[in-house]
């Protein structure tokens, strides 16, 4: 969660509820959306000397903004700069798969209903997002932002050695666009993955394939 926190903040100056905001629409499926989990986070980012934080007063009610230091920068490059490894996956909830043997075998069907529910739900979900952000039109008030937070500004363009924010913009939402079309792609192959070994338990066949 920190390193997505990092980057969330290398964007915009926002406070927790803000980032809780961000990570439930964007990024749900990598990390918790939980406000005590992402204050925690906080804490421990602040304590790194990775991010600063403003008080103010809105509405009569005490607010903490977020902003990423040149050291949460420098740390979160690194991390972005180390190839992805996709052969990880530890996700302990296959171990449910692993051992569904041990389940009764009239109780195994309802387990698979469940899991293909989640999983089009989850695909519903990232598409719905996709759909917003394919008619997304803000990018001309995010220009203006970049222009009055010159630090902001200047730390974008330092990250992506490119000058005009423009380009950079446009980098910025074609990952984040990419990243939405993998999940709905892996969530594509799960479901039908799921439906097939659900028909299988479901006839009763559960030699070895």
């Amino acid at each position: 969660m920190d390193k997505i926190i990092l980057g969330i903040l290398m964007l915009k100056r926002l406070t927790a509820y803000e980032i809780r905001n961000v990570i439930r629409q964007n990024y749900s499926s990598m990390c918790s959306d939980s406000l005590g989990s992402i204050q925690v986070a906080l804490k421990k980012l602040l304590e790194a000397g990775f991010v600063t934080c403003s008080e103010f007063v809105e509405n009569g009610v005490n607010k903490k903004r977020y902003s990423i230091t040149d050291l949460g920068r420098t740390d979160f490059m690194g991390w972005l700069k180390t190839p992805m490894d996709m052969s990880k996956t530890k996700n302990m909830d296959l171990g449910k798969l692993l051992l569904m043997g041990l389940v009764p075998a009239k109780e195994r069907e309802a387990l698979l209903d469940e899991i293909l529910q989640k999983l089009n739900k989850e695909l519903c979900d990232l598409t719905e997002i996709l759909k917003a952000t394919e008619h997304w039109d803000g990018k001309n008030q995010v220009l203006a932002e970049m222009e009055t937070d010159t630090d902001y500004r200047l730390g974008i363009q330092s990250a992506t050695q490119q000058t005009d924010m423009d380009k950079n913009i446009d980098g910025i939402r074609y990952f984040e666009n990419m990243t939405l079309r993998f999940g709905i792609a892996e969530a594509k192959f799960q479901i039908e993955w799921f439906s097939k070994l659900r028909d299988t338990v479901s006839k009763g066949d559960v030699s070895d394939e």
